[in-house]
């Protein structure tokens, strides 16, 4: 299916299925990613693809990409950081199905209530992010009113040796 990514679904029914969701999610309806957005975005774009694996488990591998205008941590300007993220889930309906899941997955918790697709998405998209966000350092400007330290100035001025004077006095003795 391609378009729209619906906002909550039923996994277990889209595994049982083998279905394939392709489309996009609105940046503006993932609150929390757009709060750390420098400016507003374009949209992701979602692969969804849901199947069970040779061991029975129902899963979904998921890739997220989307361009996150976020501030540079240098000098302070908008950098584009291309995200392109992927993910394996495994669907859980208890702790212990969690606990036995192979580490590959990541457990999802599903029950009666359809999932918050918008939420999963926006947890990897979260998880995804870089801690410092920074242009490369070669393309990377200083903020305007920023001074070098002089401290680095006076390091390769050379400064007298305060102990020279003991070196003195063991030539003496």
């Amino acid at each position: 299916m391609s378009g729209t990514i619906p906002p909550h679904i039923e996994p277990l029914r889209l595994v049982d299925r083998r279905i394939t969701l392709e489309g996009v999610v609105k940046t503006a309806s993932l609150g929390r990613l757009a709060a750390l957005l420098d400016a507003p975005t374009g949209d992701v774009q979602v692969e969804l693809y849901f199947s069970r694996d040779e061991q029975g488990i129902a899963t979904m591998h998921g890739r997220y990409q989307v361009d996150a205008p976020l501030v540079c941590q240098r000098c302070l300007e908008q950098v584009v950081v291309p995200i392109d993220s992927e993910c394996d889930v495994g669907f859980v309906k208890s702790d212990e199905a969690a606990k036995q899941l192979p580490r590959r997955y990541e457990p999802v918790f599903v029950g009666e209530e359809p999932l918050d697709l918008f939420a999963l998405i926006e947890d990897e998209l979260l998880l995804a992010l870089p801690a410092v966000p920074m242009h490369p350092p070669q393309t990377c400007q200083h903020p305007p009113g920023y001074r070098p330290e002089t401290a680095e100035l006076e390091e390769k001025s050379e400064k007298p040796n305060p102990f020279s004077v003991l070196a003195n006095l063991k030539r003496d003795t």
